[in-house]
């Protein structure tokens, strides 16, 4: 139809807006839930080699004394559960999804529920630190995206 805007259908005189299909829809919220996984792995690999790396926390600036009280006495430990738990997980589950492979939808919901369970213990051990609630967000942000993809089919 020419001069007819590709999101527009002529009917009966009157333009009425193209519904995208479901699938055009979940593409770009899959395309969007991949990308915050990668990131937020990227940025969970370079925090936690950063802290294991100088456990006094000084490439951060994370106060020692914040670990008072808990089972760490220095940032060695959660730097590495950081790395390995949010730093390689987030990529498994992004890259996962991205590829489209069987049970995406389920790994990426436990990953943001596995984040809003490490900061939660964060905040349990070393109290509010504002990073915390900013990647509990991601987290529930993960899960409510991911819940929102369709299921596999077997």
């Amino acid at each position: 139809m020419r001069g007819v805007s590709s999101n527009a259908v002529r009917a009966g005189g009157r333009f009425r807006p193209v519904r995208w299909p479901a699938q055009r829809r979940s593409g770009v919220a899959r395309r969007a839930l991949v990308a915050l996984e990668l990131v937020t792995g990227a940025t969970g690999l370079a925090g936690g080699v950063l802290l294991a790396a100088a456990p006094d926390g000084s490439l951060l600036r994370a106060d020692p004394a914040a670990l008072a009280g808990t089972p760490f006495s220095d940032w060695r430990g959660p730097g590495v559960l950081l790395a390995g738990l949010v730093g390689g997980g987030f990529p498994v589950a992004g890259w996962w999804q991205w590829r489209g492979y069987r049970h995406a939808r389920e790994l990426s919901m436990a990953a943001g529920a596995g984040l809003v369970c490490f900061e939660a213990a964060e905040l349990a051990w070393i109290g509010f630190q504002p990073l915390e609630a900013v990647f509990a967000l991601v987290g529930v942000t993960v899960v409510g995206l991911a819940w929102r993809m369709p299921s596999a089919q077997p």
